[in-house]
């Protein structure tokens, strides 16, 4: 006994719709299992447009809802995959960031982890490789160990487990001699220019003890204080 075909169809969101930062348009796959009722389930837009088109095309032509949802699992690996790829051709990514942006796009945590784990495998995604180039930069902007090593943790990733950290990318004992030079190119005009400039340092990253040192030797106030 054979099963019957199944019907079904796919919805494309409106090309108009956008999304500002938070989970963007999906596509439906609609399937008809009787005259009385439909399966409606979310899939990422870009799959939906390919799997629409294997569909006009009669690529596509599942004989089981089983089957269609294999056909479904297969394309949207290779479109998370390609969607990776496409990321990393622009920049190095953490992973962790990665997973949000297709978790935005829409795919399941199982298609997310099975993309990210061949990726990783491959050499194309490497927290360690994305720290050190991160930690390089921000060292060179001028950035304080704080925030640094805060900006990492918002990433997933411990600076306490990067090879290196901090003594390879700078001396922990020099906090101070970085604040002064990041403080001598801010320019403090008006009231309170000790307090402009602490708030100035520990907005880049600097702890408060380190930023009021740099302060009260820039200014020249030994007795210089927060109110």
């Amino acid at each position: 006994m054979t099963s019957e075909a199944p019907v079904w169809s796919v919805e494309l969101p409106d090309r108009r719709q956008a999304s500002l930062g938070g989970p963007k348009p999906r596509a439906t796959l609609v399937l008809y299992p009787d005259t009385d009722h439909e399966e409606r389930m979310s899939i990422p837009r870009q799959v939906g447009r390919i799997l629409s088109s294997k569909q006009k095309s009669g690529e596509v032509h599942p004989q089981s809802r089983a089957e269609l949802l294999y056909v479904l699992g297969q394309l949207s690996r290779s479109c998370a995959s390609s969607r990776i790829e496409r990321l990393l051709d622009r920049r190095e990514y953490a992973e962790s960031e990665l997973r949000d942006k297709l978790r935005q796009d829409g795919y399941t945590p199982k298609t997310i982890d099975a993309c990210l784990e061949r990726a990783s495998a491959a050499g194309l995604v490497s927290n360690a490789r994305y720290a050190d180039s991160f930690i390089r930069s921000k060292v060179y902007a001028g950035w304080g160990m704080a925030r640094i090593e805060r900006e990492l943790s918002n990433r997933g990733i411990d600076a306490s487990q990067v090879e290196g950290w901090p003594y390879e990318y700078l001396d922990p004992d020099d906090e101070v001699s970085r604040a002064v030079d990041l403080a001598m190119t801010r320019r403090v005009s008006g009231a309170r220019p000790y307090e402009k400039l602490v708030r100035f340092l520990c907005g880049r990253g600097f702890a408060l003890g380190v930023a009021m040192r740099a302060a009260r030797q820039v200014l020249g106030d030994v007795e210089g204080e927060l109110d």
